[in-house]
C-alpha cells in the first residue's frame, strides 16, 4: 500500500489484521459489515481502516476479493486446457463452500434489488475478469484461442454456471462437468462447429 500523507509507511501487520478482520466479518455479517466493525475486530482505529479503504464500496470489494478472488492463482501447466481445468477446479471448490455460497446468493440478490450495489458487484466482477483475461491472452499466444477472443464473455459463461447452481442449490460442477465445460469453451471459441454454415454478412 502507498505511504500515508504524513510520510509514514503502512504497517504490514496492521494491513494483515484489517484484511483478516474483513474476511471474518464478511462471513459473519455479510454486506452489513461497517468500518467500525472492522476497526474493532482488527484492534485499530476507524481512521486506520478508512485511510486504506475510503469508501464502504472499496471495503466490501476488497473483503470479497480476500475470501474468493485472491485465493485463485493462474496455473501454468504448459497446456491451456489443463490450465483452465485446474483453475476451474479451484474456483468450483471455493464457491462450493457453504459460507461463500451463502455470501454469493446474498450478493446476487442485492445486485438485482439495489442499483448502488450493482456497481460494487461490477467492481468484483472486474477483478475476476483480470484473471480470465490473462488466461485468454496466454491461450491466444499458444493458438488455443483466436485473436480477439472475448475474455469477458468467457468469464461471464463461467460465472453464469456458478450463479445458476448457487441460486437453485445444485452442486457446482465436478471434474467431469469441468472437463466438458472447458472443452466447450476451447472448441466453441477456437473454431466453428463442424457442419455449421457461416451466416452470410448482411449488406
Amino acid at each position: 500500500m502507498p505511504a500515508s500523507r504524513g510520510g509514514r509507511r503502512p504497517d504490514p501487520e496492521v494491513d494483515e489484521a484489517i484484511r483478516a478482520a474483513m474476511a471474518e466479518l464478511l462471513f459473519e455479517r455479510g454486506l452489513d459489515m461497517t468500518f467500525d466493525d472492522v476497526a474493532a475486530r482488527a484492534g485499530v482505529g476507524r481512521t486506520t481502516v478508512f485511510r486504506r479503504f475510503p469508501t464502504k464500496r472499496a471495503l466490501l470489494v476488497e473483503a470479497f476479493s480476500q475470501v474468493s478472488l485472491k485465493r485463485f492463482h493462474l496455473p501454468d501447466t504448459g497446456s491451456v486446457r489443463d490450465d483452465l481445468c485446474e483453475l476451474l477446479t479451484v474456483i468450483m471448490r471455493e464457491f462450493g463452500r457453504p459460507q461463500l455460497r451463502m455470501l454469493l446468493r446474498q450478493g446476487l440478490g442485492e445486485a438485482c434489488r439495489d442499483p448502488d450495489f450493482t456497481g460494487l458487484f461490477r467492481d468484483v466482477m472486474d477483478r475476476r475478469l483480470e484473471l480470465i483475461s490473462s488466461l485468454v491472452e496466454r491461450g491466444v499466444g499458444r493458438g488455443a484461442f483466436p485473436p480477439g477472443t472475448d475474455a469477458r464473455l468467457i468469464a461471464d459463461l463461467i460465472s453464469g454456471v456458478i450463479s445458476v447452481r448457487v441460486a437453485d442449490g445444485s452442486p457446482l460442477p465436478g471434474a467431469e462437468e469441468i472437463s466438458t465445460l472447458v472443452d466447450g469453451l476451447l472448441h466453441g471459441f477456437a473454431s466453428p462447429v463442424p457442419g455449421r454454415r457461416r451466416r452470410s454478412p448482411v449488406a
